[in-house]
């Protein structure tokens, strides 16, 4: 995954532990914010951390089911650690909340000002479907949305992404509040754009936990 779709776990300099979040400013430019408002993530995430690795801290995923996904250390997949609805938040300056709910106001194609935290997808050339790859042990398992919900279902959400996107198709993401972005390569180099929420769209089913340590 992109380094930047995921938060962490950290040390706190005032004691404890608390959530960071990477935040890409520019493509040269990025800041660590944190949060220590969210001490039952932390434990949760710390519980799971500390039978994986001995030790906690480390980071984490959040997926738009709202479960908590610690990537396990031998590269295998993730493991869940529980569920946790509440929205993260960082402050980035006095005025600035950097959140997955986007703005009000923000129309899809425009620029995406918030965290890239989130879980990839795949959006098909000519925008006929959404896929991601599922491993388990040496197999890959290749999942299209429309297997799922249908050709048609599949086709008129991949439309719509593809929209602002565009029709070659490659990376999407979802987020914890169900929102999508994606990375477009411009002549100065990556920027993140927004896609626009869910909504009432046919989605993939809520996964199966990984497992429950």
């Amino acid at each position: 995954m992109n380094k930047d779709a995921k938060y962490s776990v950290t040390h706190s300099p005032a004691g404890g532990m608390e959530v960071r979040l990477v935040y890409r400013i520019s493509a040269r430019e990025r800041e660590l914010l944190t949060n220590d408002r969210h001490e039952s993530l932390v434990a949760m995430v710390n519980k799971v951390k500390e039978k994986l690795n001995g030790a906690p801290g480390g980071a984490f995923y959040i997926n738009e089911y709202h479960d908590v996904l610690v990537p396990h250390p031998d590269g295998s997949g993730c493991v869940y650690a529980g569920t946790y609805e509440t929205i993260l938040e960082f402050d980035y300056d006095s005025q600035t909340t950097i959140s997955p709910v986007p703005p009000a106001g923000l129309a899809p194609g425009d620029s995406w000002p918030g965290p890239h935290a989130g879980i990839p997808y795949v959006l098909s050339a000519g925008a006929t479907d959404i896929r991601f790859n599922m491993t388990s042990g040496r197999r890959v398992t290749e999942i299209r949305l429309s297997d799922v919900v249908g050709h048609d279902a599949a086709r008129m959400l991949a439309r719509r992404l593809a929209a602002v996107k565009g029709n070659s198709g490659g990376r999407v993401y979802i987020n914890e509040a169900c929102h999508f972005f994606a990375p477009l390569i411009t002549t100065g180099g990556t920027t993140y754009v927004y896609l626009g929420g869910l909504d009432d769209d046919a989605w993939f089913s809520a996964p199966d936990v990984p497992g429950r340590l």
